[in-house]
């Protein structure tokens, strides 16, 4: 089965994400189908509903309503429905609470303390994936339910918790008897590589032809492999993301709108203005001047 190297972090733009997904079979949305896959966040999946087999490294073990894995950086895998849920006229149907965690931004936050060396045990162990089942599996899934509607510094803070009970609990098991080294033989994953083009250049002119080359594809079947991953278009994804750029430049800056605009790629300041109230229904300079009139850092700097 051919591995496919891939990022989730460049598709939700969030260093955690908990999905919670209702299907008619397991796949993730950020693959165009069920896919054997590898990628650096490091993933928890709870199954609420379902059943099939499941492919964690070179172990292949069924999985049910129940079934919770934590999964290291890098480990290839993937969930497979079993073959009734295919079938035309299927009522079947797949629950699952995925939640991905980038590895980098867990080293930020943990860094070298000391309290949080179970945990950093726990992560380092989780190369060969660990099962969760038991006490611990069920007090983990009610938070699961709990955080998927949070956000902010009670999510990560929910997430620590979980990730903490996980490293003390006895209600877990491995799945592989050791971590597998990484193969050579890795199918990229193409839209990756073009997005991360696309968002470490967006104060410079970025053409569907350029990302097309990147992913090695034709400029017509790029895009329509684009809409079909990511459910937009080229160009709607590249707005949105200068415009997000433009917010956070507010935001963390004092720059003119004119400056804002040409770091995010943007010639025509009139172009950009039009841009700008379309997605936020406010003008650059209003939204600039009510977030310094509501901010009192900046207040008090005026």
């Amino acid at each position: 089965m051919k591995l496919l190297r891939t990022e989730i972090t460049p598709f939700i733009n969030e260093p955690l994400y908990i999905d919670k997904r209702e299907q008619p079979f397991l796949w993730s949305p950020f693959h165009s189908q069920p896919s054997f896959h590898a990628h650096p966040e490091m993933e928890l999946v709870f199954v609420e509903e379902g059943f099939g087999k499941r492919i964690i490294g070179n172990q292949v073990e069924p999985f049910e309503a129940g079934d919770m894995v934590f999964i290291g950086s890098n480990v290839p895998h993937i969930w497979l429905s079993d073959p009734a849920f295919y079938e035309e006229g299927s009522t079947l149907k797949s629950k699952v609470i995925i939640t991905y965690f980038n590895p980098t931004i867990f080293n930020q936050l943990l860094g070298s303390l000391k309290e949080f060396d179970q945990i950093r045990r726990m992560v380092q162990q989780a190369a060969k994936g660990i099962r969760i089942y038991g006490r611990t599996r069920n007090i983990i899934a009610e938070q699961l339910r709990s955080l998927s509607a949070t956000s902010g510094f009670e999510k990560v803070n929910g997430m620590l918790q979980i990730m903490h009970l996980i490293s003390t609990s006895h209600d877990k098991g491995y799945i592989l008897p050791h971590a597998q080294a990484r193969t050579n033989a890795d199918n990229a994953d193409k839209l990756v590589t073009a997005i991360n083009f696309i968002k470490n250049n967006l104060d410079k002119p970025i053409y569907l032809q350029q990302a097309a080359a990147l992913a090695c594809m034709t400029e017509s079947s790029f895009s329509r492999y684009f809409k079909q991953r990511m459910k937009k278009n080229f160009s709607a994804f590249l707005t949105e993301l200068r415009i997000e750029k433009a917010k956070e430049l507010f935001l963390q800056s004092d720059l003119s709108v004119k400056e804002v605009a040409y770091r995010c790629g943007y010639d025509s300041l009139a172009h950009f203005h039009k841009l700008f109230k379309d997605f936020t229904g406010l003008s650059p300079a209003k939204y600039k001047s009510d977030y310094h009139l509501f901010n009192p850092l900046h207040r008090a700097k005026d």
